[in-house]
């Protein structure tokens, strides 16, 4: 079941296409782990294989969290601090009334401190989580030619990685399908 942000509930006809799958993952340890993901209902195939392909290539993830779990309790910065990967967050886009694709299940973060949110302005460069860097020699580290990056596009999703910083942005970790 979809747990609701208490200060910022989705709309009923949002939760209502968001499912909760489980998926097995390697961890950074070595080990094989289970976690949790919340993604609209018409991806969850595609969401399953993109896990399915990572085990198989042993590509390690930190953690996969439900943005609802009690340690992050629905806020983003915690999220990506702490190298999650996770769907479904409501949230709206800034400054808008929106939401965003996370806030609509249509979105997937992963491995947040090694793929980060990369801000571009007035020549300035700001990267979030603070402190974190994108070096693709590191595993768990996302590229264009990678193996997930290749399935999710081939399946009509949008990676982040390919935004220029001519579009004020580079998303690494983000993968996005819109209707």
């Amino acid at each position: 079941m979809i747990k609701l942000n208490p200060e910022r509930p989705a709309p009923a006809v949002i939760v209502e296409k968001v499912l909760s799958i489980t998926v097995t993952y390697l961890g950074f340890d070595g080990a094989t782990h289970k976690g949790v993901i919340e993604i609209q209902t018409d991806l969850a195939l595609d969401v399953q294989g993109f896990f399915e392909l990572a085990f198989q290539t042993q590509f390690p993830i930190e953690r996969v969290v439900r943005s609802s779990d009690p340690e992050f309790g629905w806020d983003d910065d915690k999220l990506i601090t702490a190298n999650t990967t996770s769907g479904f967050n409501y949230r709206l886009i800034k400054g808008t009334d929106r939401p965003s694709l996370h806030g609509l299940g249509r979105a997937i973060d992963v491995n947040t401190r090694l793929n980060p949110y990369i801000r571009h302005a007035d020549g300035d460069v700001e990267v979030d989580p603070p402190g974190a860097s994108w070096n693709p020699e590191i595993p768990g580290t996302l590229t264009a030619d990678h193996p997930l990056v290749r399935f999710m596009k081939d399946r009509g999703w949008e990676w982040g990685g390919d935004w220029t910083p001519e579009s004020g942005r580079t998303d690494y970790q983000h993968f996005e399908k819109k209707e």
